[in-house]
């Protein structure tokens, strides 16, 4: 009988998933013996402070030597530490929208604060998974504390309905994962990425001790179709929550339904942790089989920018137009990782920046100009705002530009990037559908922008009061979509220090 051995416990490679966690409760503490109806900033402030320390961390932990923690469960490299503080990045500016929109609403704020901070540490586990068990694990954090948020508009029956709505089918591309991982388990005896590259006759710098002893059953011949429809459940379970088609159908409505800020957030964080763990499992894993996996990958990336850009057209909803925005952004990252390449890898991070950047800019002003009950939120309601608040409509104009890729800004470098990866890994084809894609969505991007310079006001705009944090992370958002659009060199130089493990 072999001996059970204790895996060494390497604490600081999680330490900005523990600091997140602890962050998470000391806050749900503090609300606890905070008097009801008194001002609750000071949870904002705890928060905030948490991340702060949850960025110290990450920052220290650059290049470091560890990179296989806990038995190889997890791995703290630079890829890993890039992601934790783009999510640091994503949370706090989340915790400054979600100020105008927790007073107006009257949430529960230390609740609100609590999920927002385990649903990043979620992520965080997705990003630094080195095991399927982990980026299981680190979904269903995620997941559970998104289904609450998305529900937090208890007023309105849009938002429970969104919460229902999400839980039914998250809960059910949850399965594909989990059949995902056992089909993977039955066709090479592990879960842990390197055992399983391993076992496919791959070298990985992420296999164990405890690896099983099978010497590459499958090299130099054709991977079983257990492997294959492993791999395959294993996508759709990510692409559930990277928002691609054809498991998009649920992104519209729980983006309109979600309260704005939760919107936001998800928007960009969720999407951005399912990239970072497609990346992982499917460049560590199954490097071998890359002839296999990119072609299906290619397939969807193809369909999600088409389904995305066109659907986007008919939306009067700006929520909802911007949810298919953010699934037609889904399918330009996928490009990137079709790419299979260190600069496709070194694109996705670059454009997971970008469109942070751009999104979460465009969702403040449409928290800005919102009112209690999610109201205002048509496209009509957004005429003449480039003459009655000329800083929200220029500010608004910078990120329609960006997101339809008008130089020079970060959204088009992002896109030149990606783009120009697919080219040099000969994805020609997808490259072009790409930017036709991107072509179609100039129209409805544009579009925001001619209702607010060239159709007379439909109404008054008078900005929330106290929305002050709101304005800045507005601003801030603005400034970077700018900087990386005329200076992307740092960004790059650093995406390409963060994907040293890509072959």
């Amino acid at each position: 009988m072999t001996p059970f051995t204790i895996p060494t416990l390497d604490w600081w490679s999680i330490a900005p998933v523990l600091a997140l966690t602890l962050t998470g409760c000391f806050v749900m503490l503090v609300d606890l013996f905070t008097p009801k109806r008194t001002n609750k900033s000071h949870l904002a402030a705890i928060s905030i402070a948490g991340l702060a320390v949850t960025a110290l961390l990450s920052v220290l932990s650059w290049d470091y030597v560890n990179n296989a923690a806990f038995g190889g469960m997890v791995i703290a490299d630079n890829f890993t530490q890039f992601f934790n503080l783009l999510f640091v990045f994503i949370t706090v500016v989340t915790v400054l929208l979600s100020q105008t929109q927790l007073e107006r609403e009257d949430f529960h704020a230390g609740e609100f604060y609590s999920l927002l901070l385990f649903s990043a540490a979620g992520m965080m586990l997705m990003a630094g998974a080195a095991d399927l068990i982990m980026v299981f694990l680190g979904i269903e954090l995620l997941s559970i504390s998104l289904y609450i948020m998305t529900g937090f508009s208890r007023y309105r029956l849009e938002s429970e309905e969104a919460s229902i709505k999400y839980l039914l089918l998250g809960s059910f591309a949850t399965g594909f994962l989990l059949m995902g991982i056992a089909l993977v388990y039955g066709a090479t005896a592990s879960t842990n990425l390197g055992c399983v590259a391993q076992s496919l006759g791959a070298r990985s710098a992420f296999a164990t001790d405890a690896c099983p002893t099978i010497v590459a059953p499958f090299a130099g011949g054709r991977a079983p179709v257990i492997l294959l429809a492993g791999m395959g459940m294993l996508l759709v379970g990510l692409g559930f929550k990277a928002a691609v088609a054809p498991f998009h159908l649920w992104t519209p409505d729980v983006y309109e339904g979600a309260p704005t800020a939760v919107t936001a957030y998800m928007s960009v964080a969720a999407k951005a942790a399912a990239f970072a763990a497609m990346v992982r499992v499917f460049l560590i894993a199954f490097p071998t089989l890359i002839a296999d996996w990119s072609g299906m990958i290619a397939v969807i990336a193809g369909l999600t920018m088409i389904v995305g850009n066109t659907v986007a057209i008919a939306q009067t909803n700006i929520k909802r137009m911007l949810a298919y925005s953010s699934i037609a952004h889904a399918g330009y990252i996928l490009v990137a990782v079709v790419a299979a390449s260190e600069f496709g890898i070194q694109s996705v991070l670059f454009y997971s920046l970008a469109y942070t950047l751009m999104n979460l800019g465009a969702f403040a002003i449409v928290i800005l100009l919102g009112r209690r009950g999610e109201e205002n939120e048509q496209l009509a309601d957004y005429a003449g705002l480039g003459y009655r608040q000329p800083a929200l409509g220029a500010l608004m104009a910078i990120f329609m530009l960006s997101l339809a890729g008008i130089p020079p800004t970060a959204g088009f470098v992002g896109k030149f990037y990606i783009f120009s990866s697919a080219i040099q890994a000969g994805q020609i084809p997808l490259a072009i559908v790409g930017v036709l894609a991107s072509v179609v969505s100039v129209y409805f991007y544009l579009r925001v922008i001619y209702l607010m310079y060239m159709v007379e006001p439909t109404r008054e705009y008078a900005a929330p009061l106290r929305a002050r944090w709101a304005y800045g992370a507005a601003i801030v958002t603005a400034a970077g979509v700018i900087a990386l659009g005329l200076y992307p060199i740092p960004l790059l130089d650093w995406a390409q220090a963060s994907v040293g493990f890509v072959g």
